[in-house]
């Protein structure tokens, strides 16, 4: 057995199967607009595997630290973060210091104490991911260390792409890895921004939506995550109901797209059903 905890397999191998999927559009497609349709269709899937690499920094997901490796790797190509970026920038950076905005790696407050808004957060955070990580990795300077290593490799393994097909490698590799970067910036904001509060149980969004967390693992339930950012992330629900009394009602948020949308057509629907149903 690979993984830690048989319910890793389920992110693991979801995540491996998107991997080669994009590896055979890239190698088989002839077709610069069918590539394009692909990459556009599978952005909002890559959205969940950053969820996943997020969960896999915070609790390993195999035994073998090689096998982590290869596997960071693969999600660097697929996300645009490598595994040590968020190791530094996110684990040993933002969940030590987002109580405090003049220290948050992911701070929503610019340098004068103004609240950025969602569109400038995203751009100043997505663009200052890895120069605040090797910052960060200053004081772990073995973390920093492999950072570079993988981004030398995944430098290199993009450079062969483009060799073979340097249309492919943009559509499906390169510019998506760049958009995932500063989509997850966009996601931190939304789970963050507006919350200048010393009690972690008041210092972020929530988000309970059924499919949300399934296809986030979890990602949702955002303060447990923060209180005990070491649990492992099927355990986090159940942190939660024992927490949730602490959490401000006003701390809950609906999903973003699609799942937002989605619900809104569930309620409309049942609505309509019921409606039918007393006509």
């Amino acid at each position: 057995m690979l993984a830690k905890r048989k319910i890793d397999y389920y992110p693991a191998t979801l995540a491996l199967l998107a991997f080669l999927a994009d590896l055979a559009v890239f190698s088989f497609s002839h077709s610069a607009w069918l590539t394009l349709l692909w990459a556009v269709l599978f952005i909002n899937v890559k959205g969940w595997i950053c969820a996943w690499n997020h969960n896999h920094q915070h609790c390993r997901f195999f035994i073998y630290d090689w096998v982590n490796r290869i596997f960071e790797l693969m999600l660097g190509l697929q996300t645009g973060v490598t595994g040590e970026c968020w190791m530094l920038h996110h684990t040993r950076g933002h969940h030590l210091n987002y109580l405090d905005q003049t220290r948050d790696e992911s701070a929503w407050k610019d340098d004068s104490g103004r609240t950025m808004g969602a569109l400038e957060y995203t751009l100043v955070v997505g663009t200052q991911a890895y120069p605040k990580a090797l910052k960060v990795g200053e004081r772990y300077p073995h973390l920093r260390k492999k950072l570079v290593e993988n981004l030398v490799i995944t430098g290199m393994i993009l450079t062969m792409l483009c060799w073979i097909n340097w249309v492919n490698a943009l559509i499906v590799f390169i510019v998506p890895m760049v958009l995932l970067v500063y989509i997850t910036a966009g996601v931190t904001y939304r789970h963050h921004a507006g919350l200048d509060e010393e009690d972690p149980y008041k210092a972020t969004y929530n988000i309970t939506d059924r499919w949300y967390n399934f296809c986030t693992c979890n990602l949702g339930y955002h303060t447990a995550h923060h209180v005990q950012c070491g649990r492992h992330w099927s355990e986090i629900p159940e942190f939660h109901e024992k927490i949730k009394h602490k959490i401000p009602a006003n701390l809950y948020r609906e999903p973003g797209f699609p799942f937002g949308t989605l619900r809104k057509i569930r309620l409309q629907w049942t609505l309509q059903k019921s409606l039918g149903h007393s006509g």
